[in-house]
Protein backbone atom coordinates (compact mmCIF):
# COMPACT_ATOMS: atom_id res chain seq x y z
CA UNK A 1 0.00 0.00 0.00
CA UNK A 2 2.87 2.34 0.25
CA UNK A 3 3.11 2.14 -3.68
CA UNK A 4 -0.50 3.05 -3.72
CA UNK A 5 0.26 6.39 -1.95
CA UNK A 6 3.69 6.71 -4.30
CA UNK A 7 1.94 6.06 -7.35
CA UNK A 8 -0.45 9.14 -6.28
CA UNK A 9 2.57 11.80 -7.07
CA UNK A 10 3.49 9.88 -10.32
CA UNK A 11 -0.55 9.75 -11.29
CA UNK A 12 -0.36 13.63 -10.79
CA UNK A 13 2.55 14.44 -11.95
CA UNK A 14 1.78 12.87 -15.64
CA UNK A 15 -1.44 15.17 -15.85
CA UNK A 16 0.75 18.37 -15.03
CA UNK A 17 1.63 20.51 -17.78
CA UNK A 18 2.96 24.26 -16.93
CA UNK A 19 2.31 24.21 -13.19
CA UNK A 20 5.58 24.83 -11.62
CA UNK A 21 6.98 26.93 -13.81
CA UNK A 22 6.97 30.82 -12.56
CA UNK A 23 3.61 32.18 -14.43
CA UNK A 24 0.41 33.40 -13.38
CA UNK A 25 1.62 34.27 -10.47
CA UNK A 26 3.85 31.47 -9.16
CA UNK A 27 7.45 32.13 -7.90
CA UNK A 28 10.03 29.89 -6.92
CA UNK A 29 11.29 30.58 -3.30
CA UNK A 30 14.04 28.94 -1.13
CA UNK A 31 15.11 29.94 2.62
CA UNK A 32 17.52 28.52 4.79
CA UNK A 33 16.46 26.57 7.76
CA UNK A 34 18.68 24.48 9.72
CA UNK A 35 21.42 24.49 7.43
CA UNK A 36 19.35 23.39 4.56
CA UNK A 37 18.31 24.77 2.04
CA UNK A 38 13.98 24.27 1.71
CA UNK A 39 12.06 25.36 -0.85
CA UNK A 40 8.53 26.46 -1.35
CA UNK A 41 6.19 27.82 -4.02
CA UNK A 42 4.38 31.49 -3.23
CA UNK A 43 1.17 32.23 -5.60
CA UNK A 44 0.87 35.83 -5.74
CA UNK A 45 -2.58 37.34 -6.98
CA UNK A 46 -2.26 40.35 -9.52
CA UNK A 47 -4.10 41.87 -6.69
CA UNK A 48 -3.62 41.89 -2.88
CA UNK A 49 -5.28 43.40 -0.19
CA UNK A 50 -3.81 45.49 2.50
CA UNK A 51 -3.32 43.86 4.67
CA UNK A 52 -2.84 40.60 2.76
CA UNK A 53 -4.31 36.68 4.09
CA UNK A 54 -2.06 34.33 3.88
CA UNK A 55 -2.78 30.76 3.22
CA UNK A 56 -0.03 27.84 3.44
CA UNK A 57 -0.85 24.44 1.64
CA UNK A 58 0.95 21.55 2.72
CA UNK A 59 0.92 18.59 0.20
CA UNK A 60 0.74 14.72 1.62
CA UNK A 61 3.57 12.08 1.13
CA UNK A 62 5.08 12.02 -2.07
CA UNK A 63 8.00 11.19 -3.66
CA UNK A 64 10.63 13.99 -3.75
CA UNK A 65 10.08 16.60 -5.66
CA UNK A 66 6.38 15.58 -6.68
CA UNK A 67 4.33 17.53 -3.75
CA UNK A 68 3.98 21.22 -4.52
CA UNK A 69 2.91 20.00 -8.46
CA UNK A 70 0.34 17.69 -6.80
CA UNK A 71 -1.20 19.62 -3.97
CA UNK A 72 -1.64 22.40 -6.65
CA UNK A 73 -3.19 20.08 -8.80
CA UNK A 74 -5.66 18.62 -6.79
CA UNK A 75 -6.44 21.63 -5.08
CA UNK A 76 -6.35 24.64 -7.09
CA UNK A 77 -5.78 27.00 -4.24
CA UNK A 78 -4.16 29.54 -6.66
CA UNK A 79 -7.83 30.27 -7.66
CA UNK A 80 -8.87 30.52 -4.54
CA UNK A 81 -5.46 33.48 -3.90
CA UNK A 82 -6.93 35.21 -7.25
CA UNK A 83 -10.00 34.99 -6.55
CA UNK A 84 -9.98 36.22 -3.38
CA UNK A 85 -6.57 38.32 -3.23
CA UNK A 86 -4.78 36.31 -1.17
CA UNK A 87 -0.87 35.14 -0.56
CA UNK A 88 -0.67 31.60 -1.14
CA UNK A 89 2.29 29.39 0.09
CA UNK A 90 2.68 25.71 -0.58
CA UNK A 91 5.76 24.45 0.76
CA UNK A 92 8.30 21.61 -0.37
CA UNK A 93 8.67 18.38 2.37
CA UNK A 94 11.68 17.06 3.08
CA UNK A 95 12.50 14.18 1.26
CA UNK A 96 8.60 13.55 0.65
CA UNK A 97 7.43 13.43 4.65
CA UNK A 98 6.30 16.61 7.27
CA UNK A 99 7.98 15.73 10.30
CA UNK A 100 4.14 15.78 11.86
CA UNK A 101 4.12 14.35 15.39
CA UNK A 102 4.00 10.75 14.39
CA UNK A 103 7.02 8.48 15.29
CA UNK A 104 7.81 7.30 12.06
CA UNK A 105 10.50 5.74 11.03
CA UNK A 106 9.59 5.33 7.33
CA UNK A 107 9.57 9.46 6.94
CA UNK A 108 13.18 10.66 6.67
CA UNK A 109 11.89 13.65 8.58
CA UNK A 110 11.20 12.40 11.50
CA UNK A 111 14.75 9.71 11.06
CA UNK A 112 16.91 13.56 10.70
CA UNK A 113 15.06 15.32 12.73
CA UNK A 114 13.93 17.77 10.51
CA UNK A 115 12.11 20.67 12.45
CA UNK A 116 9.17 22.03 10.06
CA UNK A 117 7.85 24.03 12.59
CA UNK A 118 11.14 26.01 12.31
CA UNK A 119 10.59 26.10 8.30
CA UNK A 120 7.08 27.72 8.86
CA UNK A 121 8.70 29.73 11.43
CA UNK A 122 11.20 31.50 8.42
CA UNK A 123 8.59 31.34 5.42
CA UNK A 124 6.51 33.54 7.81
CA UNK A 125 9.24 36.01 8.80
CA UNK A 126 9.94 36.23 5.36
CA UNK A 127 6.33 36.70 4.48
CA UNK A 128 6.18 39.96 6.96
CA UNK A 129 9.29 41.18 5.56
CA UNK A 130 7.64 41.33 2.37
CA UNK A 131 4.28 42.09 2.47
CA UNK A 132 2.01 43.66 4.94
CA UNK A 133 0.37 40.66 6.44
CA UNK A 134 -2.83 40.36 7.92
CA UNK A 135 -2.01 38.68 11.03
CA UNK A 136 -5.58 37.63 11.90
CA UNK A 137 -5.64 36.18 8.90
CA UNK A 138 -3.10 33.25 8.57
CA UNK A 139 -4.25 29.67 7.64
CA UNK A 140 -2.99 25.87 6.88
CA UNK A 141 -4.51 23.23 5.10
CA UNK A 142 -3.23 20.26 3.79
CA UNK A 143 -3.78 16.37 2.61
CA UNK A 144 -2.69 13.24 4.16
CA UNK A 145 0.53 13.68 5.80
CA UNK A 146 0.50 17.83 5.29
CA UNK A 147 -3.13 17.63 7.28
CA UNK A 148 -1.72 15.87 9.82
CA UNK A 149 1.58 18.52 10.02
CA UNK A 150 -1.59 21.39 9.99
CA UNK A 151 -2.91 19.51 13.51
CA UNK A 152 1.41 19.29 14.77
CA UNK A 153 1.82 23.24 13.51
CA UNK A 154 -1.05 25.05 15.18
CA UNK A 155 -0.86 23.47 18.50
CA UNK A 156 2.61 24.42 17.99
CA UNK A 157 1.71 27.87 16.62
CA UNK A 158 -1.83 28.59 17.77
CA UNK A 159 -0.88 32.44 17.99
CA UNK A 160 -0.07 32.55 14.54
CA UNK A 161 -2.53 31.07 13.09
CA UNK A 162 -6.47 31.63 13.21
CA UNK A 163 -7.54 28.54 11.55
CA UNK A 164 -6.78 25.70 10.09
CA UNK A 165 -8.25 22.80 7.55
CA UNK A 166 -6.78 19.03 7.50
CA UNK A 167 -7.87 17.03 4.85
CA UNK A 168 -7.54 13.40 5.24
CA UNK A 169 -5.69 13.36 8.21
CA UNK A 170 -6.03 13.84 11.62
CA UNK A 171 -3.83 14.54 14.85
CA UNK A 172 -0.64 12.13 15.70
CA UNK A 173 -0.31 9.99 18.43
CA UNK A 174 1.46 10.43 20.25
CA UNK A 175 1.38 13.76 19.84
CA UNK A 176 -2.21 13.87 20.92
CA UNK A 177 -1.14 12.95 24.35
CA UNK A 178 0.90 16.27 25.27
CA UNK A 179 -1.48 18.33 22.86
CA UNK A 180 -1.93 22.03 24.56
CA UNK A 181 -1.99 25.51 22.31
CA UNK A 182 -1.24 28.17 24.16
CA UNK A 183 -4.43 29.65 22.28
CA UNK A 184 -7.72 28.49 20.68
CA UNK A 185 -7.88 27.53 17.08
CA UNK A 186 -10.75 27.35 14.54
CA UNK A 187 -10.56 23.42 12.44
CA UNK A 188 -12.04 22.11 9.98
CA UNK A 189 -11.75 18.53 9.23
CA UNK A 190 -12.62 16.95 6.39
CA UNK A 191 -12.10 12.73 5.89
CA UNK A 192 -13.25 10.01 4.55
CA UNK A 193 -14.66 7.18 6.19
CA UNK A 194 -13.16 4.12 3.88
CA UNK A 195 -10.09 5.95 3.77
CA UNK A 196 -7.61 2.76 2.71
CA UNK A 197 -4.79 4.58 3.93
CA UNK A 198 -5.18 7.19 6.88
CA UNK A 199 -8.41 5.60 9.05
CA UNK A 200 -11.53 7.88 9.58
CA UNK A 201 -11.79 5.80 12.86
CA UNK A 202 -7.79 6.16 13.92
CA UNK A 203 -5.01 3.54 14.48
CA UNK A 204 -1.98 3.03 12.25
CA UNK A 205 -1.66 4.35 8.79
CA UNK A 206 -1.18 1.83 6.19
CA UNK A 207 2.44 1.11 5.52
CA UNK A 208 3.36 4.88 5.64
CA UNK A 209 4.28 4.58 9.32
CA UNK A 210 2.95 5.94 12.75
CA UNK A 211 -0.60 6.44 14.08
CA UNK A 212 -3.23 8.87 14.80
CA UNK A 213 -6.42 9.75 16.30
CA UNK A 214 -9.89 9.07 14.76
CA UNK A 215 -11.10 12.09 13.16
CA UNK A 216 -13.76 12.55 15.36
CA UNK A 217 -11.55 11.83 18.20
CA UNK A 218 -9.46 14.93 16.91
CA UNK A 219 -12.00 17.12 16.13
CA UNK A 220 -13.96 16.77 19.92
CA UNK A 221 -10.55 17.32 21.32
CA UNK A 222 -9.77 21.02 19.46
CA UNK A 223 -13.64 21.44 20.92
CA UNK A 224 -12.83 20.86 24.04
CA UNK A 225 -9.35 22.67 24.09
CA UNK A 226 -11.63 25.42 22.45
CA UNK A 227 -14.20 25.35 24.62
CA UNK A 228 -16.98 24.69 22.57
CA UNK A 229 -19.84 24.02 23.34
CA UNK A 230 -20.21 20.16 24.23
CA UNK A 231 -22.99 19.10 21.78
CA UNK A 232 -22.13 19.20 17.81
CA UNK A 233 -24.87 20.62 15.57
CA UNK A 234 -25.60 18.74 12.29
CA UNK A 235 -25.23 21.20 9.20
CA UNK A 236 -26.99 19.73 6.07
CA UNK A 237 -25.12 19.52 3.21
CA UNK A 238 -26.76 18.02 0.18
CA UNK A 239 -25.79 15.25 -2.20
CA UNK A 240 -25.69 16.72 -4.91
CA UNK A 241 -23.68 13.84 -6.93
CA UNK A 242 -25.07 10.23 -6.39
CA UNK A 243 -22.67 8.83 -8.98
CA UNK A 244 -19.68 9.62 -6.56
CA UNK A 245 -21.14 6.57 -4.33
CA UNK A 246 -20.16 8.78 -1.12
CA UNK A 247 -22.02 11.46 0.35
CA UNK A 248 -21.51 14.34 3.46
CA UNK A 249 -22.84 15.02 6.52
CA UNK A 250 -21.03 17.90 8.85
CA UNK A 251 -21.31 18.24 11.86
CA UNK A 252 -20.07 21.71 14.03
CA UNK A 253 -19.12 22.77 17.43
CA UNK A 254 -19.61 26.29 18.25
CA UNK A 255 -19.22 29.39 20.21
CA UNK A 256 -15.80 28.24 21.22
CA UNK A 257 -13.22 30.96 22.67
CA UNK A 258 -12.24 33.88 21.60
CA UNK A 259 -15.12 33.28 18.54
CA UNK A 260 -13.53 29.82 17.36
CA UNK A 261 -15.57 26.64 15.71
CA UNK A 262 -14.69 22.91 15.59
CA UNK A 263 -16.43 21.41 12.18
CA UNK A 264 -16.15 17.87 10.83
CA UNK A 265 -17.07 16.67 7.25
CA UNK A 266 -17.52 13.20 7.33
CA UNK A 267 -17.74 11.38 3.97
CA UNK A 268 -19.73 8.57 4.33
CA UNK A 269 -17.96 5.97 1.52
CA UNK A 270 -15.27 8.61 0.73
CA UNK A 271 -12.02 7.48 0.06
CA UNK A 272 -8.20 9.26 0.61
CA UNK A 273 -9.52 12.31 -1.38
CA UNK A 274 -9.80 15.75 -1.76
CA UNK A 275 -13.56 16.37 -2.12
CA UNK A 276 -14.35 18.07 -5.55
CA UNK A 277 -11.28 17.39 -7.02
CA UNK A 278 -11.48 16.18 -10.40
CA UNK A 279 -7.42 15.07 -10.35
CA UNK A 280 -8.38 12.35 -7.48
CA UNK A 281 -10.41 10.43 -9.92
CA UNK A 282 -6.94 9.52 -11.65
CA UNK A 283 -6.32 7.30 -8.95
CA UNK A 284 -9.48 6.00 -7.14
CA UNK A 285 -8.38 2.41 -7.35
CA UNK A 286 -5.57 3.08 -5.04
CA UNK A 287 -7.45 5.50 -2.28
CA UNK A 288 -11.14 5.29 -2.90
CA UNK A 289 -13.81 7.35 -4.28
CA UNK A 290 -13.66 11.32 -4.36
CA UNK A 291 -16.74 13.26 -2.66
CA UNK A 292 -18.48 15.42 -5.63
CA UNK A 293 -20.77 16.82 -3.72
CA UNK A 294 -18.72 20.21 -2.57
CA UNK A 295 -15.90 21.55 -3.82
CA UNK A 296 -13.70 20.93 -0.61
CA UNK A 297 -10.90 24.11 -1.54
CA UNK A 298 -14.23 26.53 -1.26
CA UNK A 299 -15.79 25.25 1.63
CA UNK A 300 -12.26 25.98 3.32
CA UNK A 301 -11.66 28.94 2.02
CA UNK A 302 -15.06 30.36 3.63
CA UNK A 303 -14.28 29.07 6.75
CA UNK A 304 -10.64 30.77 6.83
CA UNK A 305 -12.75 33.93 5.95
CA UNK A 306 -15.51 33.35 8.57
CA UNK A 307 -12.97 32.42 11.25
CA UNK A 308 -9.96 35.70 11.31
CA UNK A 309 -8.07 35.37 14.54
CA UNK A 310 -9.21 37.31 17.70
CA UNK A 311 -7.42 40.21 19.06
CA UNK A 312 -4.06 38.40 19.99
CA UNK A 313 -3.49 38.04 16.05
CA UNK A 314 -3.15 41.77 15.71
CA UNK A 315 -0.11 41.51 17.97
CA UNK A 316 3.66 41.28 16.92
CA UNK A 317 4.59 37.60 16.33
CA UNK A 318 7.76 36.74 17.24
CA UNK A 319 8.56 33.62 15.86
CA UNK A 320 9.73 30.19 18.03
CA UNK A 321 8.48 31.70 21.21
CA UNK A 322 5.64 29.31 21.75
CA UNK A 323 5.58 25.90 21.72
CA UNK A 324 3.09 23.29 22.10
CA UNK A 325 4.16 21.59 26.04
Amino acid sequence: MRLSILCLGFLFALSLSAVGQQINGFRNQSIQVQGRTRTYRLFVPSDLLDPVPLVFVFHGTEAPGHGIDSIIKVTRFEQIGEAHHALIIFPEAYEGNWNDGRLNDHARSYRDGIDDIAFVDAMLAQMEHDYHIDRSRIYATGFSNGAIFCHYLAAHRSKAFAAIAPVGGPMAIPFSAWFHPQYPVSVLEIHGTADPIVPYGGGKITDDGGEVLGAEAATELWAKTNRCRSDCTEIPVPDRTAQDGCYPEAFEWAQGKDRTDVVLYRIIGGGHTWPGSQIGLLSGFFLGKVCMDFDASEVIWKFFWDHPASQRGQESYEPGKERSE
